[in-house]
């Protein structure tokens, strides 16, 4: 009987197609969201995210593909932040918050033109991972791969630009240019993750795998692989909850991984006090 109900979701097209696309999603972002939460970029994320909804608004409308206009406006709000800050006495924080609540509201009033504004505008806050189909898994299984092979490739200057940038800008080392290809990273990262959960939630799925893991490791390799382990668990496990409950497929999701993070919290907090007390 247990078997059946495992199997039982398996049986419909769109529920293989989202688990595939959600596992591919939830690993990619837990990997890269490692490095930013270790670097403190919960909050470049959480723009990116929105300014990439612009995007999206704006490849509906022009009817082009709204991941190459997403992945378009996610890279230029990283670039727009650096010219903002260095042409303005902003603080980065200001000037970030600045960039992306002006792109996103263009978004919303883009949008706003189109006929089916209600329901575009749901899938794109909230996500669509039941609606996404065979030709997306594609194209979410090629970015995943294109990540992944970046960050074995490159894996060394990353860590040292993200963790050592002064001493290796002393030592000639191009901090500048593997800084913009993390954030690159990133970008696609959040591009391809939208479509599942949405913008509003899919900053949850870049950080907070990666937080769970940070708080069961300090290795970094092995925080990496964690962090996509929970993401991948949180993503399955979420979506049998909404089968099953009828609840929102990408929020599902998004609230078994933090779960995660309040148990992985909890037994952190309850072994340092064991510790101390001894």
């Amino acid at each position: 009987m247990n078997l059946e109900l495992l199997l039982e979701p398996l049986q419909y097209g769109f529920m293989v197609r989202a688990f595939v696309g959600v596992g591919l999603v939830a690993v990619v972002a837990a990997a890269i969201g490692t490095f930013v939460v270790l670097k403190g970029l919960a909050f470049m994320g959480d723009a990116i995210a929105h300014t990439a909804f612009t995007g999206i608004a704006v490849g509906l409308l022009l009817g082009i593909s709204i991941h190459v206009s997403a992945l378009f406006f996610a890279l230029v709000t990283s670039l727009g932040v650096v010219v903002l800050t260095r042409v303005s006495n902003v603080r980065n924080d200001t000037a970030l918050a600045i960039l992306f609540t002006g792109v996103f509201a263009l978004g919303i009033v883009l949008l706003s033109t189109s006929p089916g504004f209600m329901g575009d505008l749901n899938s794109l806050l909230l996500g669509s991972v039941l609606a996404i189909q065979a030709r997306e898994i594609v194209l979410i299984a090629a970015f995943a791969l294109l990540l992944v092979v970046v960050l074995v490739l490159f894996f060394p200057q990353l860590v040292l630009a993200s963790f050592d940038p002064l001493g290796a800008e002393a030592a000639g080392f191009p901090v500048v240019l593997f800084q913009s290809l993390l954030l690159a990273l990133t970008a696609v990262a959040i591009v391809i993750s939208i479509q599942a959960v949405g913008v509003v939630l899919v900053v949850a799925l870049l950080i907070t795998p990666a937080a769970t893991a940070g708080l069961v490791t300090k290795r970094l390799k092995l925080q990496i692989l964690l962090a996509a382990l929970f993401g991948l668990v949180s993503s399955f496990l979420g979506l049998y909850i909404s089968y099953f409950f009828g609840a929102p497929p990408g929020a599902t999701v998004v609230l078994v991984a933090t779960l995660f993070f309040t148990a992985a919290l909890t037994i952190q907090r309850l072994r340092s006090r064991g510790g101390a007390a001894c």
